[in-house]
């Protein structure tokens, strides 16, 4: 009978695992990761810009500009997503 009661109660135990905290990161990432990238995209547009391809540095400049427009959206759904479906569809 224990046994049973035992088996019974290993399998009503809740077990959710380890968990992950990803805070430490993220912000290690945001203060360190994104600066060095857009630092290398920026050497390489002076860099370009030395030998006379402007037009060519105007659309890298562009298209960084609207991936970062890109990833802000992102960032900020992300951030929101919460509150933008109480919004649309009403907190139950």
């Amino acid at each position: 009978m224990a046994v049973i009661t035992s088996v019974v109660m290993l399998a009503t135990t809740k077990n959710d695992g380890p968990t992950l905290n990803s805070n430490g990161v993220v912000e290690w990432g945001v203060k360190n990761i994104i600066p060095l990238v857009l630092l290398v995209i920026g050497i390489g547009i002076i860099a370009s810009a030395r030998k006379g391809r402007i037009s060519d540095n105007a659309n890298t400049l562009t298209n960084v500009m609207l991936g970062m427009g890109v990833i802000a959206g992102a960032a900020v759904l992300y951030g929101f997503a919460g509150q933008l479906t109480d919004l649309v569809f009403g907190s139950g």
